[in-house]
């Protein structure tokens, strides 16, 4: 073997190795917006069934970089008035055991190899609501990077706010 031969020998074999990674939606992995979707009627049909899901199991559901910030230390001002509840999932005001209903999930932007922003149309209180869902890919698991809510407010800047970081 010549080393030309040996240089394009090696320059194919790194093509090959990066190639899995795009297919992975084809080969059986699920899709962003399929992953955003099932997680979503999932967590409303829980939700409506008063049945939240446990700590370990939603903690799962995040990437490593947003459990470092939902798990950072909280720094609440002794003289902070106690406002509107936020629903991880579906955003400010949604109440406990309050029904969602899930409408259109759609992919935003990115692709299946990850990231991707997934839209998903909700409404409660008879109001329509659209919230974003970045996600990101994970040990070949989708798991959630951050959720922006329609009133311009996301989870990680809400946590960054109560942490200080």
């Amino acid at each position: 073997m010549h080393r030309r031969e040996f240089i394009l020998a090696v320059s194919a074999a790194a093509a090959l190795l990066a190639v899995p990674r795009s297919g992975y939606a084809e080969c059986g992995g699920e899709s962003a917006a399929s992953f955003v979707e099932t997680l979503y009627r999932k967590q409303a049909r829980l939700q409506a069934a008063e049945t939240p899901p446990g700590e370990k199991e939603y903690q799962a559901l995040f990437s490593r970089r947003m459990r470092r910030l939902m798990q950072a230390p909280r720094q609440f001002p002794k003289d902070m008035l106690i406002g509107r509840v936020l629903n991880a999932f579906f955003g400010w005001g949604v109440l406990p055991f309050a029904e969602v209903e899930i409408g259109k999930v759609a992919l935003v932007d990115g692709d299946d190899s990850g990231p991707a922003t997934v839209g998903v149309q909700i409404e409660y209180r008879s109001e329509q609501h659209k919230v974003l869902v970045r996600v990101v890919i994970e040990n070949d698991d989708w798991r959630i990077a951050d959720i922006s809510y329609d009133n311009g407010i996301s989870l990680a800047a809400h946590y960054r706010s109560v942490t200080r970081r």
